[in-house]
């Protein structure tokens, strides 16, 4: 069993000291333990092991142990070694009142300034406490009861069987080949995609992906399209780079592409998520799709802040895998015959957040250079899961989650969606998406989506309001809700809280719809938290 402390780094004896040796062992855990370093139950190293590092008779460790049991500073246990007492004297030591320190304010600190505009994004970070955000209806949460955790353990235990110590030193900064293989097959199969492993880079999660892409493209004052309403964790990175922000409307059929080009005629950049747009649901459409990579190709004249074409676009594909109806629509990425656009995707909506794998496919000249940065910035990504999610995807594992998940997710969505339209009635109008793990509830002329969601939290349940995804005016009064997470057998009991929210703020101090530019705005994260 492990010592539980590397004494040797922290502490050796002093033979020059008139104290004696014992005395001072002794002391050094007093110190430890009275500071909290050692907490009760700890173990101390065995006398044989601490005479060893302090280069001392064992019994000198002996003495200093019987000692701080005399004390009451450690107690003996058969089998077990020597360990902090459970119940310890007093430490805390007699000082005046008079002479104790008044506490010190720490002083402000100075963040900077790209710091400062990310935070002013105020995007939030979930789990940032335990239990801090009830679970039930968050958006963005996979059903994380249905991770193939028995598959996954058994490919990691054939991972730490047969990987070579050898292989554990530094990797390749774009990732392991065989997982940029791996990938490079199955967006093919599952995308339509035909890529070159070499341009994909393996990225911890999507996030990281979004943020290379702001620090390699974008200058201050390149101009930037965004969706509005828009993720924002796509807003932080770009915000923070100094780049002036254009938020562009989606209407039903996704980014107003023609708009873009109007108010943003040398974007050095589009961000836009086609697939499934977060939060509002919509698909891009195809005639859409084809405008925007056309425009980044440079037709009709467009051209980038930096002269260099059309506009780079970043596409963020991060739930396409989930689609339960109508006609598959291609990513933007396998209309690029520009080679403009660069895919995002992550398998924390497929698999599990946790894994924190994403990866961005870069047009040839992109590659190398985001290579290098994510070299700067974050050496490379965890050996373990990449082979492991290698093996995953190679064996067909992926495909057979998938296909259990798409039925899964589809009869989760229709019983709350089911619960939803019966619990409310009038009051809101639901909306049931054709992709993706989350629905949105219109909440049209009712009470402000702030209000009923600081009174759904308050019942157990965390949807998310649609205004905190709008830059500027909200133009959407409603609730996004992840129903993947949510067992069947709850839908009736989670609308039934979301029905009391809705119901308690319209009790609240003002019956009328109050504008939410007009309140204190709740800003929320793709998985649902907010600040």
């Amino acid at each position: 069993m492990a010592d539980a402390l590397p004494v040797w780094s922290v502490f050796q004896v002093d033979r020059a000291e008139t104290t004696p040796m014992q005395e001072q062992i002794a002391g050094f855990f007093r110190r430890a333990i009275a500071d909290g370093r050692l907490g009760p139950g700890a173990r101390l190293p065995s006398t044989r092991s601490l005479a060893e590092q302090m280069t001392v008779a064992r019994n000198t460790v002996s003495l200093a142990y019987e000692r701080l049991a005399a004390e009451g500073y450690v107690e003996g246990r058969r089998g077990g070694g020597t360990r902090v007492a459970r119940d310890l004297p007093d430490l805390t030591p007699t000082v005046p009142a008079a002479t104790r320190a008044a506490p010190v304010a720490p002083p402000p600190v100075r963040l900077a300034a790209a710091a400062r505009i990310m935070l002013a994004e105020r995007v939030g970070t979930a789990g940032a406490g335990a239990g801090a955000i009830p679970e039930p209806l968050q958006p963005g949460r996979p059903g994380l009861d249905a991770f193939p955790g028995r598959i996954w353990a058994r490919l990691a235990g054939r991972f730490w069987r047969e990987t070579p110590a050898t292989d554990f030193g530094y990797g390749d900064p774009a990732g392991h080949p065989m997982l940029r293989q791996a990938l490079a097959r199955y967006l093919g199969a599952f995308r339509g995609l035909s890529l070159d492993p070499d341009a994909i880079i393996v990225t911890s999660g999507a996030q990281q992906a979004i943020d290379l892409v702001a620090r390699a493209l974008l200058d201050p004052g390149d101009p930037v399209v965004l969706e509005e309403p828009c993720y924002p964790g796509l807003r932080g990175p770009m915000a923070a780079t100094g780049a002036k922000l254009v938020p562009v409307p989606v209407d039903g059929e996704g980014l107003d592409v023609a708009a873009a080009r109007r108010r943003a005629p040398n974007a050095r950049l589009v961000t836009v998520t086609p697939t499934h747009h977060f939060p509002l649901g919509v698909t891009l459409s195809l005639g859409r799709r084809r405008a925007l990579v056309d425009w980044a190709g440079g037709s009709a004249g467009g051209g980038s802040a930096a002269g260099d074409g059309g506009p780079w676009v970043l596409e963020d594909d991060y739930d396409g895998e989930f689609r339960y109806g109508g006609k598959p629509v291609p990513p933007l990425k396998a209309l690029d015959g520009a080679g403009r656009v660069l895919y995002v995707g992550t398998v924390s909506k497929a698999l599990a957040p946790a894994l924190r794998i994403g990866f961005v496919a870069a047009p040839g000249p992109l590659a190398e250079p985001l290579v290098r940065l994510r070299g700067h910035f974050d050496r490379q990504p965890a050996l373990d899961a990449q082979v492991i999610l290698a093996r995953f995807l190679d064996d067909g594992h992926m495909a057979g989650h998938l296909r259990r998940m798409r039925t899964l997710y589809r009869d989760r969505r229709d019983a709350l969606a089911d619960a939803l339209e019966g619990a409310l009635g009038a009051r809101a109008r639901v909306e049931r998406p054709e992709t993706g793990i989350n629905l949105t509830v219109d909440l049209e002329a009712g009470p402000s989506d702030v209000a009923v969601v600081g009174a759904a939290r308050a019942r157990g349940v965390s949807p998310a309001p649609l205004s905190g995804f709008y830059r500027g005016t909200a133009r959407r009064n409603g609730l996004l809700i992840g129903f993947a997470s949510l067992p069947r057998a709850r839908a009736s009991w989670a609308a039934r809280m979301v029905r009391e929210a809705i119901d308690a703020a319209l009790r609240g101090p003002s019956l009328t719809r109050r504008a939410p530019q007009d309140e204190e705005r709740m800003v929320v994260s793709r998985d649902g938290s907010s600040s």
